[in-house]
């Protein structure tokens, strides 16, 4: 991990209300903090999909307001879309859970990420009360890999890329996403973090050149998603200045390496194909 994050990850379990027969089900939940303090540099991306879920919409009322962050958490199995319930509400509270837990002044200094079965209402007593407390108790700063293997859902493999820049600064991506995979990102989420120190302008700008022409550029199915999500953090650590052309070209570096990933743990992909136009 770049310098100023650790991760945490833990295992719960909930019964769906819309399925109740299928009694006790598995649910994972994952907090990426800065651990070094609050960061303005941040920047995300979201779906254009016309019927985002929950946590993209607290997402985006995040990045409109422009104010910092310094936590990220993540769910699996349920997506907290169109789940008849109040999904922001519930998004909320176990951004409130991880704020509280972190000794944050409020929920609005954490990202909410979901991902999983869609009409399902999010569990988030479970995720609030127990899942998400006991993954900050779990909170490690040695590797990423405990986070990019939390947050499969279809996957088949974890998905991690790293790079190295002159000024020792460092980026590290994660991502998942195997299904509903379509131009416009993808049922896909992506965390990057550097410990370089990034105005948030410039990373905004960087992130969004770099979607475009990697996960923008993908599909598996042609379906495009509710939830997709790309969150870039700087954790502002290494304040040697940074080359922008370099942090950019290491930018698309990692983004290419995760988009190319995605495809090739695609469901039921036999072969991928790179088409270029000229």
């Amino acid at each position: 991990l770049p310098k100023g994050f650790a991760t945490g990850t833990a295992d719960g379990t909930f019964v769906s209300v819309e399925a109740p027969a299928l009694g006790d089900l598995k649910i994972r939940g994952t907090v990426i903090h800065v651990t070094s303090g609050p960061t303005e540099n941040w920047a995300a991306c979201y779906t254009s999909n016309k019927f985002p879920g929950s946590p993209v919409k607290v997402g985006r009322k995040r990045l409109e307001k422009g104010g910092p962050i310094q936590a990220i958490v993540i769910n699996n199995k349920v997506s907290n879309v169109c789940s008849g319930g109040d999904g922001e509400a519930d998004a909320e509270m176990v951004c409130e859970a991880v704020a509280k837990k972190l000794g944050l002044p409020s929920g609005d200094y954490v990202i909410p990420s979901s991902t999983g079965v869609i009409g399902w209402r999010l569990p988030a007593k479970e995720l609030a009360q127990d899942i998400v407390p006991r993954a900050i108790d779990n909170l490690q700063s040695d590797s990423v890999l405990n986070a990019a293997r939390s947050i499969m859902t279809t996957d088949r493999f974890p998905k991690v890329r790293s790079i190295t820049l002159s000024n020792g600064a460092r980026l590290v991506g994660i991502a998942k996403g195997a299904g509903m995979i379509e131009p416009n990102m993808a049922t896909m989420l992506s965390y990057i973090m550097t410990d370089a120190t990034v105005p948030k302008a410039d990373l905004q700008r960087i992130l969004s050149k770099t979607v475009s022409e990697t996960f923008n550029c993908l599909s598996i199915d042609g379906d495009e998603s509710t939830s997709d999500s790309v969150v870039a953090v700087a954790s502002n650590q290494v304040n040697a200045p940074v080359d922008m052309q370099e942090f950019e070209d290491a930018m698309m570096f990692v983004g290419k390496g995760l988009a190319a990933d995605i495809v090739r743990n695609g469901e039921g992909t036999s072969h991928v194909m790179r088409v270029q136009i000229d």
